[in-house]
């Protein structure tokens, strides 16, 4: 039986009604992409852009009953109490081979930002207790999972305690891992914390410092120099009233017992803890936020599905033209996946979600913000032969020297990942030429393309449409022929200072009544030179509209304020009209704004290519110059407002784009006032 994988890819994208979207407004475009990490853990992208702005949201879905699976606490290595980006957790995690392949890391808990740093909320990796949780007990939730891999969210109480089963008393505890100020309150530092204890100084002159290892203290040191913090151990510390306390409430080799809401409150020992903010689901009922933070932002959450599925999700925010979700709307979303629980993790410029070594979510300024722990999804299953592959490309439509970036799975026959390197994987393209740089297809030619991926026999097969671009057309001719029609086209004309600029209008008046049987004006707000034209003429000035000129079909776009999706109904409009019967349609861009969101431009691009497989497509839009760029069989015309002409060179600079249609045979040139 073959079990080779075909990675999942929804290559066009689709339109999704009002009906069927999440979203009020028309979807412009929506795509999902779906990626087996292994066996039990999928990575899902669900992209909309919508009239409203866009939607990019993250899911990575564990199966929590597979035993190949294990969930993990990531932090810096060199102490928690300094901050690390969650890549260079993963990546120093992923050194030491004996803790699995890390498949999926997303950022944790909320954390103080002084120095040192620590979590808000409780961590515990290992069983073994890393941070208590929050003082306020119903205000940030903790993520917890227990020795037999149940999940559970909860409001924890941030209680801690020391017990000396020798002498039959106990010490409260203030914190585990979180600083205290002058060293006023007893606290517990780990080594995952500190690598060394903070000792006494000239300030601190006495500060006690209780050494436990194996739950036995081993040392008490008062007014003492700092001491290495034991791996298998904990360190007791205070200054002040305090610190005698501490000094007098432990003897040398007393065992101690270290009381928590962990062991107090669970039956089974938690193995592993994390804190962040709201609790947002609650037996599939919304749960009312406890902790906000304003706005619809970028956000990061973690839910369970009743079918013991855990799922890791972000979504963008806090960028131009993007939607974001307040934490109502995360609860939601949430259910909508078939969570009965979830919570928030720290959210905005700290959402960071690591798959299989890159970064998918957006990250507000490009740069990953340095954080105190993450969770992440490992695969510890033995490895076996290679069985299977699977590839994916980060786009599947472009232009000709574009770089397109493949990324390739391979697994076993349990669906455990291989770490096979890319230099071994073998990369051919049919149907049009291009090179390869490891992972990294370049084209040289245009058309429709297929990219093999091959390891081993086993191979995937991915379309790929590349289009040419050229600034030489040789249907722009020096002169027109007589048959068909003529369409002049010209740009705003509303500059008239001076007497030659009238002259120079009552020329241009009269060479396209001369030479054109329709005009079509681009955003022209001159009344004067409009009224006085005795041709047809049609002004696109304004919102989007068409019209049918001599059996063809031009379609007026406003792009103004960076964008046709600012215009209410203009996408669905626009690809409506492009279902049309007539041969010809002539595209007016009305402003001189380019399309901003290069997800919009791309849109765009790819609907007039799928157009022009049956109809020629001629896109005419305000620029700084008369020029033109070449598409495959999609032609893009610029052409200068009045006021923008150069008028260094008198005789030349002053035209107009002059068009003739015969049929479907179509010449056009920039026909000049003064011959």
């Amino acid at each position: 039986m073959n079990k080779k994988l075909i990675s999942f890819m929804l290559a066009g994208f689709f339109i999704l009604s009002s009906s069927t979207s999440i979203f009020a407004n028309s979807v412009i475009r929506e795509s999902q992409k779906e990626i087996m990490l292994a066996k039990g853990v999928t990575y899902k992208n669900v992209y909309s852009f919508t009239e409203s702005g866009i939607q990019n949201i993250n899911l990575v879905y564990v199966d929590l009953d597979n035993p190949d699976i294990k969930l993990d606490l990531l932090f810096n290595k060199d102490g928690f109490s300094k901050t690390q980006k969650v890549s260079d957790m993963v990546k120093n995690d992923s050194l030491n081979k004996d803790n699995g392949d890390i498949l999926a890391a997303i950022n944790g808990d909320f954390f103080s930002m002084s120095s040192p740093a620590f979590s808000l909320g409780p961590m515990v990796k290992d069983g073994k207790v890393l941070s208590n949780p929050h003082y306020q007990i119903n205000k940030y939730s903790s993520f917890l999972v227990d020795k037999d891999k149940n999940v559970f969210f909860s409001y924890l109480k941030p209680d801690v305690s020391i017990t000396d089963i020798t002498k039959n008393t106990q010490l409260p505890i203030a914190a585990v891992n979180k600083p205290s100020t002058y060293y006023g309150n007893i606290v517990m530092y780990t080594s995952e914390y500190f690598k060394n204890s903070p000792g006494a100084n000239d300030t601190y002159y006495d500060l006690c410092e209780v050494v436990v290892v194996d739950d036995v203290v081993t040392d008490i040191r008062y007014g003492q120099p700092s001491i290495e913090i034991p791996d298998n151990g904990y360190v007791l510390l205070a200054a002040g009233n305090n610190g005698i306390t501490l000094r007098d409430s432990f003897s040398l080799g007393d065992e101690l017992k270290l009381n928590s809401t962990f062991s107090l409150d669970y039956e089974n020992n938690i193995d592993l803890a994390l804190g962040g903010g709201s609790l947002i689901l609650k037996d599939g009922e919304i749960y009312p936020p406890t902790q906000k933070v304003s706005g619809k932002s970028q956000r990061s959450a973690v839910g369970l599905t009743y079918d013991n599925q855990l799922i890791l999700f972000t979504t963008d925010g806090r960028l131009p033209n993007v939607i974001g979700m307040q934490e109502e709307d995360v609860a939601n979303y949430m259910k909508s996946l078939g969570c009965k629980d979830a919570m928030l993790f720290d959210g905005g410029g700290s959402t960071d979600l690591i798959v299989k070594d890159t970064i998918v979510n957006t990250l507000v300024g490009g740069a990953e913000r340095r954080i105190v722990d993450s969770l992440a999804i490992k695969s510890t299953g033995e490895k076996d032969e290679f069985d299977s592959i699977e590839a994916f490309i980060d786009k599947d439509f472009g232009y000709v020297d574009e770089r397109f970036k493949l990324t390739v799975n391979t697994f076993d026959s349990d669906l455990d990942p291989l770490n096979i390197p890319v230099e071994n994987i073998d990369f051919s393209v049919s149907g049009i030429d291009g090179t390869f740089d490891k992972n990294v297809f370049t084209p040289t030619s245009s058309g429709e393309g297929i990219i093999h991926v091959e390891y081993e026999g086993e191979d995937v097969s991915i379309p790929i449409t590349i289009v040419g671009k050229s600034n030489t057309d040789p249907n722009l001719v020096d002169e027109l022929g007589e048959k068909g029609i003529n369409i002049a086209f010209l740009s705003d004309m509303n500059k008239v200072n001076t007497l030659l600029d009238n002259l120079i209008h009552i020329k241009y008046r009269q060479d396209i009544e001369k030479n054109a049987d329709n005009l079509l004006l681009l955003s022209n707000s001159n009344a004067a030179f409009e009224e006085k034209l005795n041709k047809p003429y049609y002004n696109f000035n304004g919102s989007y509209s068409s019209q049918v000129v001599d059996n063809n079909l031009i379609i007026n776009l406003n792009s103004s304020n960076g964008g046709f999706f600012k215009s209410e109904g203009q996408w669905d409009f626009f690809r409506n009209s492009l279902d049309t019967t007539l041969d010809n349609i002539f595209i007016v861009l009305n402003s001189k704004e380019s399309l901003k969101i290069k997800d919009e431009a791309y849109e765009f691009k790819r609907t007039l290519h799928e157009a022009s497989k049956d109809k020629n497509v001629y896109v005419v839009y305000r620029g700084n110059d008369f020029n033109q760029t070449v598409e495959d069989n999609v032609r893009f015309i610029s052409i200068p407002d009045y006021k923008d002409v150069y008028k260094n060179d008198f005789l030349n600079d002053y035209r107009y784009l002059l068009i003739n249609i015969d049929g479907t045979d179509i010449e056009y040139t920039y026909r000049k006032l003064f011959n």
